[in-house]
């Protein structure tokens, strides 16, 4: 078959950092260690693996970016899961104006790709409403400015920037100020932004691969006078500006013509373009400060979930009986699909592919709490015999095995999934399973959820996707397998090397607890924003300079939902998100959550329904981004109010990374301790 040429990852995340001197890529497997790399973007390689990096600071212990590493596959006759393309690569491609077959020898890559950011001309984040529209009274950021090219100087546009590795001298671009159309912020306080980043094109055993490198953690407000720069809530900040941003990547192969139709090409030939139909997207976050602890719900299991369920990307395990794996036609419309597709009830997952990766991850959020505190040590018991035994949780029903065990061993399964929390109990606290001294058990996880804050459409606790779920379900009733006793090594869901950057890339991310989120936010769950598995649908290239704004403006009609009909542009994904981001990351450590707004919670909390009796539960948000405790001791020094927020705008530079050892947890950057 003729090749189809796809970037991997579909999606990957860069992260800000403020060396100016330092960089290296980001990781690209879950609970991995940023790579490596020198300062052409080269990996360091020892026995043919790449090395992670020995320190996340810099000589002057400023923070190193992290960069999205992306790659070109081929998918043809020779490679039907994919591989990399590499110069000098032969193809068959299709002509799609002649029709004609054309073999096309890889010489080169041009890449390009659009960053911005649209976060101060946006409406303003409210826990979770707008995620399925905007009402005409959504309020605005920045609402006091209404003129239409005022409004568009609020959106960091820097342009598009192309690289290339061989045919063309531009093997590095900065998304700096090129001057009109191009937009920047006026001078800040505390700190200016000048440019959202950089591009890098690199070489490795003959792969041209790009490199996206975010900005470096600047924020600062426009307003002047007494009193400013000043911070007043967690998520919208008149007059302020980030350096978080997201776009389109997207790439061209650049070859000689070999052949037309199996026939020698005539001498002379033009050089062909061949555009790489599956583009991707990078989203610039802030720096995860613990990278091998996995969120309880990572980004990766939130866009699997909708590629499962959305897309037929696993249909054997969510589609249409005979669940025989056959997937819809590339270009059918899903509509009906998704109509009748169901969750195949025979499907047997794989407990360490599928199984464990969920439930060990609890352990290691508690090494960022203080569980005394709140729970009186650690209530997952990882022990022999615990709720949380490995060996216990491992074993499969069997033929032979003793009644007894296989009836305490089923016990313990159900127990853990009847004590997960599922979709509908968002807002639920406790569970209907009792504990050793017959009180009713937390729902779990105990975490923050979208819409903690207010009661209006409330969200307060996390739960985890419905594939999660799914499988967990199908182990507790004692359908699963234990490869490694069975000697099997399983296959992943989703096939190829290219299909492992993709949920690698997003193993980091946050997939939970939006309000407003990490990476990004809600919008992540909409089915709308993808044209395919872990494919944003990006819009026809946006003019420069006039990226789109929300549909109402300052006296202008009634907003209506926004239409993702014409696909995303530049900044579309990190609008959401708080402005400046350091607000939110420094108040998103526990939240005390009113557990006492709905009768029904009321009897179940055994109170009255006085609504004087307000009852709250402290819970915490995402640890594994931003930690809260460490051995006991406070990982920030900031306050929780607005004082500290604007202290986190240059305090988050001098925070320390975390990393794993064989006692617990430990700081990772020993120099970062004389900072």
């Amino acid at each position: 078959m003729p090749a189809r040429f796809a970037i991997h990852p579909g999606i990957g995340i860069a992260r800000l950092g403020n060396s100016p001197d330092s960089f290296c890529v980001a990781a690209e497997t879950p609970g991995g260690f940023p790579i490596e790399c020198d300062q052409d973007g080269n990996p360091t390689v020892k026995d043919g693996i790449e090395q992670p990096i020995g320190s996340f600071i810099d000589a002057k212990g400023r923070i190193r970016r992290q960069a999205a590493r992306f790659r070109v596959f081929a998918y043809d006759d020779k490679s039907p899961d994919g591989r990399e393309v590499a110069i000098g690569d032969t193809f068959d491609i299709v002509n799609q104006r002649s029709g004609q077959l054309l073999t096309v020898r890889i010489d080169d890559v041009r890449w390009t790709v659009y960053l911005a950011n649209k976060k101060a001309s946006w409406y303003e984040f409210k826990e979770t409403a707008g995620e399925h529209g905007y009402g005409a009274d959504h309020k605005l950021r920045n609402a006091s400015i209404t003129n239409t090219d005022d409004r568009q100087s609020l959106i960091i546009d820097p342009g598009p920037r192309s690289v290339a590795f061989n045919t063309a001298k531009q093997r590095r671009a900065a998304f700096d100020d090129p001057g009109p159309p191009a937009s920047f912020p006026p001078p800040l306080l505390p700190n200016s932004i000048a440019s959202l980043g950089d591009l890098i094109c690199t070489q490795q055993d003959n792969r041209n691969r790009l490199l996206v490198l975010g900005g470096f953690g600047n924020s600062g407000s426009m307003q002047t006078g007494f009193g400013n720069p000043k911070i007043e809530t967690y998520a919208n900040n008149d007059g302020w500006f980030d350096d978080v941003s997201d776009g389109p990547v997207s790439a061209s192969l650049l070859g000689t013509l070999i052949a037309i139709n199996g026939h020698p090409a005539p001498a002379g030939s033009l050089p062909q373009t061949v555009p790489v139909a599956d583009a991707a997207w990078v989203i610039v976050g802030y720096p995860r400060y613990v990278p091998e602890v996995i969120d309880i719900v990572t980004m990766d299991d939130l866009v699997f979930d909708v590629a499962v369920r959305q897309f037929a990307a696993v249909p054997y395990l969510y589609g249409d009986p005979p669940f025989d794996g056959a997937a819809p036609p590339a270009d059918a419309d899903l509509s009906h699909w998704r109509r009748f597709a169901q969750w195949n009830r025979t499907y047997r997952p794989y407990f360490y592919r599928d199984i464990w990766p969920i439930l060990s991850r609890p352990n290691d959020y508690a090494l960022l709490m203080d569980r005394d505190a709140f729970f009186g040590g650690n209530p997952h018991d990882p022990g022999t015999g615990g709720n949380f035994d490995e060996t216990e949780l491992s074993i499969p029903p069997h033929v032979g095995e003793n009644p007894a065990e296989r009836e305490r061993r089923r016990a313990k399964r159900q127990f853990l999934l009847e004590v997960l929390r599922k979709p509908g109990q968002e807002n639920k606290l406790l569970a209907s399973a009792l504990g050793p001294d017959g009180a009713k058990l937390f729902l779990m996880p105990l975490l923050c959820g979208d819409n903690p804050l207010s009661n209006t459409a409330p969200a307060k606790f996390l739960y985890l996707t419905e594939t999660m779920l799914f499988l967990l379900g199908q182990w507790a009733a004692g359908l699963f397998i234990n490869e490694k006793s069975e000697g099997i090594q399983p296959e992943p869901m989703l096939k190829g090397p290219g299909s492992a950057l993709d949920r690698g890339a997003l193993a980091s991310g946050l997939g939970g607890a939006f309000c407003p989120g990490g990476e990004a936010s809600w919008i992540m769950r909409n089915p709308a924003i993808y044209v395919a598995p872990y494919r944003i649908h990006a819009s026809p290239p946006p003019s420069f300079g006039a990226l789109s704004q929300p549909p109402q403006l300052p006296g202008g009609p009634p907003a209506t939902a926004a239409s993702l009909a014409q696909g995303l542009e530049p900044g579309d994904l990190t609008k959401y998100s708080a402005v400046p981001w350091q607000s939110d990351f420094n108040e998103c450590t526990n939240q005390e959550i009113d557990v006492t707004y709905s009768t029904w919670n009321n009897l179940e909390l055994g109170t009255t329904g006085d609504p004087a009796a307000t009852q709250l539960q402290l819970a915490y948000w995402w640890p594994a981004h931003r930690p809260v405790f460490v051995n006991g001791a406070q990982w920030s020094p900031t306050a929780q109010n607005n004082a500290g927020d604007l202290q986190m705008v240059t305090a988050w530079a001098k925070l320390r990374f975390l990393k794993k050892t064989a006692d617990g947890i430990d700081f990772a950057d020993a120099e970062a301790a004389a900072t």
